[in-house]
């Protein structure tokens, strides 16, 4: 299976400049996540939910950054992480594969965080009380980041499981700026308020076109997004090394090697009892 599966995320202005637009299409990524992890329908809804979601939260984001969303659901249990790269590379994965999630509600925590080089630069936390994923992270975003924001996630599956549709909307206020156009909070609600009520198919159809209520979208980039692992064999060999050598040695006399799988793609990595023997010697002589 390839991993040649993409989106694309857009970034416009709205309203002469004074309103920053997000629209995101992830629906051959949530896809590949579903085959992946081999997801039914409620846990491929609510990871294709969580994509968007990350991908539509990623507006702040620039150079080695990468942004991480994780759902710690405790009705029902389920765990859920996406991350997205600034570069565009996201990867996701959501486990129990058989997730049961009446009216497609959790309850629970959302956390985001925003880190790069190795270096957390933000995390912010959010309840989520049974409310749709789309409110919760629409709440982050107001409490968190302070802004002011209407937000969109429209995914939907087909009777088989496979997604139809998995994309969405954000709609931001920009701060004021007395040499930029800007729009008030009133302004703001009146002119584009509408969009809690909408149908977000309809609104995803009109944005595909150019265009939102009577505005006009003026793009500024479209960035392609691809589903990417980041696993390699040095993150693997880390990841041991972190065990410390008493442990990899009792590796490589009783296990004679050690395979690892990846959460995220399922690949196999596998390492030699020489190689254990090897990584042991390391430590021991750092």
């Amino acid at each position: 299976m390839s991993d040649e599966a993409t989106g694309m995320l857009i970034r416009g202005l709205l309203a002469d400049g004074a309103a920053r637009l997000l629209m995101v299409d992830a629906s051959a990524l949530a896809q590949r996540t579903i085959e992946r992890h081999g997801l039914n329908a409620d846990g491929g809804r609510l990871a294709a939910q969580a994509i968007v979601a990350v991908a539509l939260a990623s507006a702040h984001i620039k150079g080695d950054e990468a942004l991480v969303l994780q759902i710690q659901g405790e009705q029902p249990a389920v765990a859920v992480y996406a991350d997205l790269t600034a570069g565009g590379a996201l990867r996701a994965r959501l486990t129990p594969a058989d997730l049961h999630l009446p009216d497609d509600r959790v309850a629970g925590m959302l956390l985001m965080i925003k880190h790069a080089g190795g270096r957390e630069l933000y995390r912010g936390v959010t309840e989520i009380s049974g409310e749709p994923l789309e409110e919760a992270l629409a709440n982050h975003l107001g409490r968190s980041e302070q802004v002011d924001a209407l937000l969109g996630i429209d995914v939907h599956l087909r009777a088989d499981g496979s997604v139809l549709r998995a994309a969405g909307y954000l709609v931001e206020r920009l701060p004021s700026d007395p040499d930029a156009p800007s729009l008030s909070l009133a302004a703001f609600e009146e002119r584009y308020g509408w969009l809690r009520d909408a149908d977000r198919a309809e609104v995803v159809r009109s944005l595909a076109f150019g265009g939102l209520g009577e505005d006009r979208v003026q793009v500024l980039e479209q960035r392609e997004l691809v589903w990417q692992c980041r696993c390699t064999i040095g993150r693997i060999e880390a990841m041991l090394v972190a065990l410390g050598p008493d442990e990899i040695r009792v590796m490589a006399d009783e296990d004679h090697g050690a395979e690892v799988t990846c959460h995220f793609c399922n690949r196999r990595w596998k390492l030699s009892e020489a190689r254990l023997r090897e990584l042991a010697e390391s430590i021991a002589q750092a």
